[in-house]
């Protein structure tokens, strides 16, 4: 996804809003009856306040912001000029892409175990299907958590940058008096926050990166490696319909090296004996079972009772096909579940929770223009859209994720439910008013 350039929202928030009469000021002037962009606004963002003489501090600020007579739209102008707007640097296309495709490709040559040999029987060949697709899955996994890792990071960096920008602030403020030592406390807590934050971050990239070298067979340094992956995750794959179920459990059974074994077993074991024995097979079972469990109750040994060898293979070999059937049943319901699940949760993130997001952060940007809403409301809106990114990323990974679960159970693999990942950190509230 797009990550809006901070810039021209936040750090002219440092002129703009240092003392309430500078913010008060910038919504006083006359407009100019000029586009030129002003020359000296450098000064606001870089330059420290005096410390020995507030009166001075005061006019020096409302000076400076005397700048930016139209607010935002002098500064967006401004630090278009300077260079201060646009997409970041790492936004850029890698020049060695290791796409989605090639992982896996790389994977299949670093573990040659899956290769199929002109001997090998029908269920050898399934078996070492099941392999290739063991060794497939696991590298897109490993892909799919190394580019989440890594956006989450990025955007870490963006929440650590507006926190950095709200401390700045605060203490310029305070420096000339007009915030107290406990609001610039917490706004100080709000920064340990976040910058904590970002170092988990950074740390879950770096082990993510280095799992994707391991399971690659790559040479890359962790820091090459990230650069050739793509900045956002592309979208998860839409599950198959509910409807399909039947197809796909035919898929399921066909990729599967037991069930055409156990289906032939019980076929020959039930045709090997008349349909009345079947009833008297059942009428068996069901004697010993409660013969079984009273002599458990009691404490003793259970009666015993030989039964026709025909009887006991015809009946393990119903029972095994019983078994597999359901636990292939159960995987599949259970991973088309989750992937659909995972699919909405994400679908969600995209068009309902980033869209109210973004359109706050806008709102209160406009307020703040207007004189409705402080700055450090801006910043929490702020906080909150990365936040809110954040989560989105982490929905795109599970439903990758749940994805690759269910193509696994597909190859008829079995199905292990897998916990959600580490979500996007919440935003931090910052203190509001002056």
């Amino acid at each position: 996804m797009p990550y809006p350039p901070m810039g021209w929202r936040l750090l002219g928030l440092l002129a703009l809003a240092w003392l309430p009469t500078a913010h008060a000021q910038v919504h006083s002037h006359p407009a100019p009856k000029s586009d030129r962009v002003p020359d000296t606004p450098h000064t606001a963002a870089a330059a420290p306040l005096p410390t020995a003489d507030p009166a001075a501090a005061w006019r020096a600020a409302n000076d400076t912001v005397g700048a930016f007579p139209r607010g935002h739209a002098d500064l967006l102008r401004w630090e278009q000029a300077q260079g201060w707007t646009g997409a970041p640097a790492d936004d850029e296309p890698p020049r060695d892409p290791l796409t989605l495709d090639a992982a896996v490709q790389h994977a299949l040559r670093a573990d040659a175990a899956w290769l199929l040999m002109p001997t090998f029987s029908e269920r050898e060949r399934r078996q070492r299907a099941q392999a290739a697709t063991r060794v497939a899955l696991a590298a897109q996994t490993a892909w799919i958590d190394a580019v989440a890792a890594r956006e989450q990071s990025r955007l870490a960096e963006r929440m650590a940058e507006a926190a950095d920008i709200g401390h700045e602030l605060a203490r310029r403020m305070h420096q000339v008096g007009h915030f107290s030592a406990e609001r610039l406390q917490r706004e100080a807590l709000v920064l340990e926050n976040v910058q904590a934050r970002l170092q988990q971050a950074r740390w879950r990239e770096q082990q993510a990166l280095l799992r994707l070298r391991q399971r690659l067979g790559l040479a890359d340094p962790p820091t090459a490696l990230a650069q050739r992956l793509p900045p956002t995750l592309p979208a998860p794959p839409a599950p198959p319909d509910e409807g399909q179920r039947p197809q796909l459990a035919t898929q399921q059974r066909d990729h599967d090296p037991a069930w055409e074994q156990v289906q032939q077993d019980a076929e020959r074991t039930r045709a090997a004996l008349a349909p009345a024995t079947w009833a008297l097979i059942e009428r068996a079972l069901a004697d010993a079972t409660r013969a079984n469990l009273d002599a458990a109750l009691a404490d003793r040994d259970p009666p015993t009772r030989r039964w026709p060898h025909a009887w006991g293979e015809a009946l393990l070999a119903q029972q095994a096909q019983a078994q597999r059937a359901q636990q292939l049943d159960t995987d599949l319901e259970l991973a088309l579940a989750a992937a659909h699940h995972q699919t909405q949760r994400w679908q969600q993130t995209q068009q309902r929770l980033l869209p109210l997001a973004q359109a706050l952060e806008d709102e209160t940007l406009l307020r703040v223009n207007g004189m409705l809403a402080s700055t450090w409301d801006l910043l929490a809106a702020t906080r909150e859209r990365l936040a809110t990114q954040q989560a989105s990323v982490a929905a795109a990974r599970d439903a990758w994720l749940a994805w690759l679960d269910l193509q696994a159970v597909l190859a008829a693999l079995p199905y292990t439910p897998r916990a959600d990942g580490p979500v996007g950190d919440a935003a931090t509230p910052a203190a509001k008013g002056h």
